[in-house]
Order: structure tokens, then C-alpha cells, then sequence
């Protein structure tokens, strides 16, 4: 009834106690199927295996979307689930009860997707998900966008920025988002963690829009809910806890190419975002 969407790149750690935890909890409840984007060594395939046989190994980096909707083609065609959960590998369950509100929720509201409360070192990995609603405010993230991809190609601009953030942090504490405590129907959701049902999956081609690499699907998805009148169900008595890739300690100069890449990489979706808002791409 059940099957588990993991999405493996690089650390092998994070999926291992990722599996870990769901083996504990669900057993022969579920499914778990791991797709890798082309980074498995044999030796780690190896221990993925003592949890699960379902490994898809792709040929290349798809990223995030086209990546997991591989994944919940080959879950539906080998398990027929009623319930799909697309999970980053970061991504840690510890309520043993958690299969049981999924299903008792679809029985009260026939979701279409599901979020739940995501508790994270940063607290800023929050349902409901505060994504792009309105074109004026697409267009501002594009501009916040090339301006740092120009601060972030230029070594001298990016350490000026740097010590700019520092004194802002230093006299203004950031405004973080908050979880929400209330049960919604049309809550966008944060990506690390979604819930599909089969019904949902039978209306699309791709449950997740497919032209996108990585960054701003949580955006594709609510266009979707609020164009088709699909029900986005948050529950905040659902929780996962979200690592966030916290254990990665980056040099300063990979730290600035990792954010060149990520804003160029988001531009990309925010170009693709916008044909999609103003009519002239369809999400399929």
C-alpha cells in the first residue's frame, strides 16, 4: 500500500540511516525504493541492499524532479501502491504511527499530495512551504537572482557580501519561517518530503514538473493545485525531521561556486516558472 521514494546522491551515510529508520518502524509495511543519481559506488549498492533490492540506477544526474518521477514510475509499475512518499535521503521518520495518519487522512479528505511537519537544524524547513504566488513576485526573484550570480562569480564581491550579512545578522535577527498548527487544504509543500496518492499519479504524466533540475518545484506543484482545484493537505501531526545536508563542511571557495551553481541552476527554474504562470509552457 505504501511505497517509499528515496532520493540517493553522494551521501551514502544520510540513505543508510535513512533506511535504517524506516526498516525499524514499518518493516513489511512498505516499499522502499532508492533512486541513485548515477553516484553509487558497488561497495555502497552494497549496503543499500541488505535494506532493499529496489535500487534504479540512472546513467546521469537528473536532478531533483525528473529524478524522482523515474523513481514513482517504477514503483507504480512494480508495486501498484496506494501511497507514494518522495523522500530526500536526508529526511528521517521516528513516529511509527506515521503510515496510519496518511492513510486515515485520505480516507477524511482524498488528498491529492500530503506535507508534514518538518522539524530542521535551521527551522527553515517549514510547511506550509512559502513559495512564489503572483507574477511581480517572480520577477523581483529573478532580479535578487542575477545579482547574485554576479556578486557570487566575483571572489573580492562575494567576501565584501559576506561581511555585509554578517553586520545585518549582528544587528537584526532573520525572519524564519514557522511550521504551521493548523490542518490546510491547499498548502504548497516543501519538497523533501511529499506524499503522492495514486489518484493524483493517475492524473499527470509526471507528478512532478519535468524540465526542471533542481529548485522552485514546490512552486510547479502549487500552480497546479490552485489551476486543477487539487487538494494539498498539510497536517502538522505528521513530522519528519529534515538534516538538511548539516554535516557538510564546505571551504570558502567551494561555498562560492556551490552558490554560483544553486542561483544559476534557480534561474533556470524561475525562467521555466514564469512560461508556466503566464500560460506558454504546460505542466503536464
Amino acid at each position: 500500500m505504501f511505497s517509499f521514494i528515496i532520493l540517493h546522491y553522494k551521501n551514502i551515510e544520510e540513505t543508510i540511516e535513512c533506511l535504517t529508520k524506516l526498516q525499524s518502524l514499518f518493516q513489511d509495511k512498505c516499499h522502499m525504493v532508492i533512486v541513485d543519481n548515477n553516484t553509487l559506488s558497488k561497495s555502497e549498492e552494497k549496503l543499500i541492499q541488505k535494506f532493499t533490492k529496489d535500487i534504479l540506477k540512472l546513467d546521469k544526474n537528473y536532478g531533483f524532479a525528473k529524478a524522482n518521477n523515474k523513481g514513482i514510475a517504477y514503483a507504480r509499475k512494480k508495486y501498484k501502491s496506494k501511497y507514494y512518499i518522495v523522500m530526500n535521503n536526508d529526511v528521517y521518520i521516528d513516529d511509527a504511527n506515521f503510515l496510519n495518519i496518511i492513510e486515515k487522512d485520505y480516507k477524511k479528505y482524498s488528498f491529492d499530495m500530503m506535507g508534514p511537519y518538518i522539524s530542521s537544524p535551521s527551522k527553515e524547513s517549514v510547511n506550509p512551504f512559502p513559495v512564489i504566488k503572483d507574477i511581480e513576485s517572480l520577477n523581483k526573484e529573478i532580479l535578487r537572482c542575477k545579482k547574485l550570480i554576479k556578486i557570487y562569480s566575483n571572489p573580492i564581491m562575494y567576501f565584501l557580501l559576506q561581511g555585509v550579512l554578517k553586520i545585518k545578522h549582528a544587528i537584526r535577527k532573520p525572519n524564519i519561517p514557522t511550521n504551521g498548527d493548523e490542518i490546510l487544504l491547499k498548502s504548497p509543500l516543501h519538497g523533501c518530503c511529499i506524499i503522492f496518492s495514486d489518484n493524483y499519479l493517475k492524473k499527470y504524466k509526471y507528478p512532478f514538473y519535468d524540465e526542471t533540475f533542481l529548485f522552485h518545484e514546490e512552486e510547479f506543484l502549487y500552480q497546479r493545485v490552485i489551476n486543477d482545484k487539487l487538494i494539498s493537505l498539510y497536517n502538522p501531526e505528521l513530522k519528519v525531521f529534515h538534516k538538511e545536508g548539516s554535516s557538510i563542511n564546505k571551504s570558502n571557495k567551494k561555498e562560492r561556486l556551490s552558490k554560483l551553481f544553486r542561483e544559476k541552476t534557480r534561474l533556470k527554474s524561475l525562467y521555466l516558472l514564469i512560461d508556466v504562470m503566464q500560460g506558454r509552457k504546460k505542466h503536464e
